[in-house]
Parts: structure tokens; C-alpha cells; sequence
């Protein structure tokens, strides 16, 4: 019985919410998610008690281990990024990754919004069509 203790069998694979086609990983780093209120850790950190949730705001920001941002790969759509969040039976909840999760995310700046690093100029000059390096034989 070949393959009896394998686990490939057990690699979760994701769908494209739009196409329905899977999605690839491209190995990108997991942005995880934080979480600075009380409130806000026990509505988003599964099973979590109220004191507990008291106690960990109260320490400064709680990182969500078990709840992060991955970029996937669609053949007919592209990039996208996908929210990802482990539930205590160990499967993975998928969604699509909205604005309010990327303010909530370590280590990250908006995809949608420029990098503060780079000047005005060079960013509208990266953006626009030059005509000038199309070269022709004429």
C-alpha cells in the first residue's frame, strides 16, 4: 500500500470567488492580522472569553496567528489577495481581502495607495505610456 501515510490528500486548495477555477499560492509572506480593543479581539478571535480579551488589550496590540492576508494566483483574473483564517478545527476560512482588513494587517502598506517613498514625479512618470521607447524599423 503505497502513499498510506501521505498528506497530499490533505493540502487545502483554494477557489476563485469570482470564476470558480483554483487558485495557486504564490508565496508570498502571510500578513497577519492585529487586533488593539477589546472588543475588537473578542468579536474577531475565535472562542475567546471577555476577560481574556480585557486582558490582552490591555497588554497593547494582540497579532492574530491564526488570521492572515496571502496573495493567490487566478489563471483568468490575475492576482488577488485573499484573507485567511484558521478555525479551531484547523480548517481555513477564505475570502477576498477588503480595505479595512489591510489597515489591521503587520508589515504592510496598501497595494491600492502609492508608496509614501517615492516622489510624486517618478510615480506619475512610472504610470503613464511613453512613446519614445517604441522602437521602430522603417
Amino acid at each position: 500500500m503505497p502513499g498510506k501515510r501521505s498528506n497530499r490528500k490533505n493540502v487545502p486548495r483554494f477557489y476563485c470567488p469570482y470564476c470558480e477555477r483554483r487558485l495557486w499560492r504564490l508565496g508570498s509572506p502571510k500578513y497577519f492580522l492585529f487586533y488593539t480593543g477589546a472588543l475588537e479581539i473578542q468579536r474577531n478571535v475565535a472562542n475567546m472569553p471577555r476577560q481574556s480579551a480585557v486582558e490582552l488589550a490591555a497588554k497593547g496590540v494582540y497579532v492574530d496567528n491564526n488570521a492572515w492576508i496571502e496573495e493567490f494566483l487566478c489563471g483568468e483574473h490575475g492576482k488577488l489577495w485573499m484573507k485567511l483564517c484558521r478555525k479551531p478545527d484547523s480548517k481555513l476560512n477564505v475570502s477576498l481581502a477588503t480595505s479595512h482588513d489591510w489597515q489591521k494587517t503587520t508589515r504592510t502598506i496598501h497595494p491600492e495607495t502609492p508608496n509614501p517613498s517615492v516622489g510624486e514625479f517618478t510615480y506619475r512618470m512610472s504610470r503613464q505610456a511613453s512613446t519614445k521607447l517604441i522602437y521602430s524599423r522603417d
